[in-house]
């Protein structure tokens, strides 16, 4: 098992190398290190691993398992523990981890007798190298009866965090701007952005979540007075800031900030976005001075291809060894597909020993293919996934089940499990997305999405960052995102992502809920609407998810005040798990209340209610003259889907 903490530092974007032009030491806005601002920052706090981009949780397959782990380790940082807590069945009586490091044994650390106890594994005279520590975490574990190891009842160490020694070095030139690991990014733009600003802010950020893949980094929206480009707020350990304006030079700059230094990106309007993409392109390295301004990128749009490999959707080669069955589990991601798809099969192969039993291909809990195993100890198969278990991201799993288990603890045939990363897989677009609404998204804004917002102030260009990086979040591939005006991005054929945080000017769209005054109108499956009065009425933010024109909206907008749909993002920003669990159509919010997420199939109308096939609810709920929308709906929906129940 291997677990990777260590940022993605390549992307698809490309920079013509003609087109590079790295400036001199006397360049305008270059940046000269003064005793001040060039001082190590703090050292910075336990770092969780999912700040690395894993998951806090390690969890060891077996009785002797281990784990491989690469740490992102900063320049002038070094790793010097893991620390965490331990959980284990209870048939485990103790045993010990050990990181290693190669044939090196860094450290052996017993296990806590007790369930949750802390756990220190140190790290003194790990090896760094290129900005990364590879070590391996094996458990050995002592057992006592009947011990059936599997992910749920295996041994964790969980909340797990990595501590760092020294203090951080500040950024000398533009590539080393960026560090491994980056706990915030703070984005300036003018108080009076300028479309260009804005939207450079917007790509500047999906750039850098993408960049860093998995790891969780905190991105926040700023402003300045326009001709100001040094901000006054200090950053933290791990932190950095970029001033982003159409009045400062030319190209990718330092300069000094608020004892640290901070980067500017200036150009016209036209340059703006080069230079963003350069910033965090696999050239960027090439920026060795203090300044640089990069050419025009190379744009090539990219078709997402019928037929893709494992390789190709991040899964690796895989083997693993077990006393018990062996399994391997991977994942289908639809946004590594490129595209909304469908009829999706998988070419399974690889070997395995001891020879007899049969292969079971599950997702969840359903077994969706056995396949006897061959005299050969080699399987090649291809295995359909069912349309109802096919999400944005289908976690697929691969086991072989063989005779030779013993029934006691640690007794049996040791046994192994392989899959090649050369299997195919196969998918056809989907039209509409499957699954719908929020469960289409990132897939369904690919490979390009217009973005539009109604007013276009920083406050606009606060939320279109909010919204565009929460989606790339979602996304191992880089979401390309074009900012235009809203008439212009309704005219295109493609996906839209619409800011209207006050409820004006937006476009004509079949929303899946709908307000007017008093009345919600909420969209069911079969296209027809049921209403929901509210006495008096609410107002409230929301997000939703339409479908027009064979195409998908994307609308963040309130019936009114801003300030709603900001608490809507804001929600949402709070736990990075709420966006990955994002389901149905439309989630809306009212000021104090909890969101209610709305789901179309689920509200479907009763034709006996309506003629005209619309159906009419009255709901009035006043406490102390406010409507709480949010439990009026709740309580519409229950009753639509027990009528709905009553009549299949």
């Amino acid at each position: 098992m291997h677990v990777s903490c260590v940022r993605r530092w390549k992307q698809a974007v490309g920079v013509g190398l003609a087109g590079l032009l790295i400036a001199g030491s006397a360049s305008v806005g270059a940046f000269t290190a003064s005793p001040a601002a060039a001082a190590p920052g703090d050292p910075p706090p336990p770092l969780s691993l999912r700040d690395l981009g894993s998951s806090s949780t390690i969890a060891f397959p077996g009785q002797q398992g281990e784990v491989s782990l690469s740490l992102a380790v900063p320049p002038d940082l070094t790793p010097t523990e893991i620390r965490g807590a331990v959980q284990f069945p209870t048939f485990v009586t103790g045993g010990n981890v050990d990181v290693l490091q190669g044939d090196r044994l860094i450290s052996r650390t017993p296990i806590g007798a007790a369930v949750n106890s802390p756990i220190v594994l140190p790290l003194r005279g790990v090896r760094v190298d290129r900005n990364s520590a590879d070590i391996v975490l094996r458990a050995y574990l002592r057992t006592a009866g009947s011990c059936d190891f599997d992910s749920d009842t295996g041994f964790r160490l969980v909340n797990a965090a990595v501590a760092y020694g020294g203090r951080e070095a500040a950024p000398a030139n533009v590539a080393g701007f960026l560090p491994p690991i980056l706990r915030a990014l703070t984005i300036y733009v003018p108080e009076d952005v300028k479309p260009a600003e804005g939207a450079a802010a917007v790509q500047l950020a999906t750039a850098v979540v993408a960049n860093y893949g998995s790891a969780s980094v905190d991105i926040r929206t700023e402003s300045l007075p326009r001709n100001e480009t040094r901000p006054a707020d200090a950053v933290g350990p791990l932190e950095r800031q970029i001033v982003i304006s159409t009045d400062a030079p030319t190209g990718l700059s330092l300069g000094l900030g608020a004892g640290w230094p901070v980067l500017r990106i200036g150009g016209n309007p036209e340059e703006l976005a080069t230079q963003v993409q350069f910033l965090t392109s696999e050239l960027s390295g090439i920026a060795i001075s203090s300044a640089a301004v990069a050419g025009a990128p190379f744009a090539a749009p990219q078709l997402a291809p019928v037929v893709n490999s494992l390789a190709d959707l991040g899964v690796g080669d895989q083997l693993v060894t077990a006393v018990g069955w062996p399994s391997i589990s991977f994942g289908i991601d639809q946004a590594r597909l490129g595209r909304p798809s469908q009829d999706v099969r998988v070419q399974l192969s690889g070997t395995y020993t001891p020879l007899g039993g049969q292969l079971a291909v599950s997702i969840g809990p359903r077994v969706v293919a056995s396949v006897p195993a061959e005299p050969s100890g080699s399987y090649n198969t291809w295995v359909d996934i069912p349309p109802d278990l096919l999400t944005r991201f289908t976690e697929v799993t691969v086991t072989y089940n063989h005779p030779g288990v013993g029934e006691e603890c640690g007794t049996g045939t040791r046994a192994s499990l392989s899959l090649s990363s050369t299997g195919e897989v196969r998918s056809e677009v989907a039209d509409p997305p499957q699954p719908s609404g929020f469960a289409s998204l990132p897939q369904a804004l690919m490979p390009r999405t217009a973005l539009a917002w109604t007013d276009g102030g920083v406050d606009d260009v606060r939320r279109a960052v909010a919204l565009m990086t929460g989606l790339q979040r979602l996304s191992a591939v880089r979401l390309g995102v074009d900012v235009m005006p809203v008439a212009d991005a309704m005219s295109t054929n493609g996906p839209v992502v619409i800011v209207a945080a006050d409820g004006r000017d937006v476009p004509e769209l079949p929303l899946p809920i709908e307000a007017d005054g008093g009345t919600l109108s909420v969209l069911g499956a079969d296209g027809q609407r049921s209403d929901v009065v509210l006495a008096p009425a609410a107002r409230f933010g929301s997000l939703q998810v339409a479908r027009e024109d064979g195409r998908t909206v994307l609308l963040a907008t309130s019936t009114g005040t801003a300030a709603d749909l900001d608490a809507v993002l804001a929600w949402l920003d709070a736990d990075p798990d709420r966006w990955p669990s994002l389901g149905g159509d439309a989630v809306l919010q009212v000021a104090g209340q909890q969101p209610v997420v709305v789901v179309a199939d689920e509200v479907a109308p009763d034709p006996s209610e309506s003629s005209s096939g619309t159906s009419w609810v009255t709901v009035t709920v006043v406490a102390a003259g406010v409507v709480v929308v949010a439990a009026a709906l709740a309580t519409f929906l229950l009753r639509r889907r027990r009528r709905t129940s009553a009549g299949d």
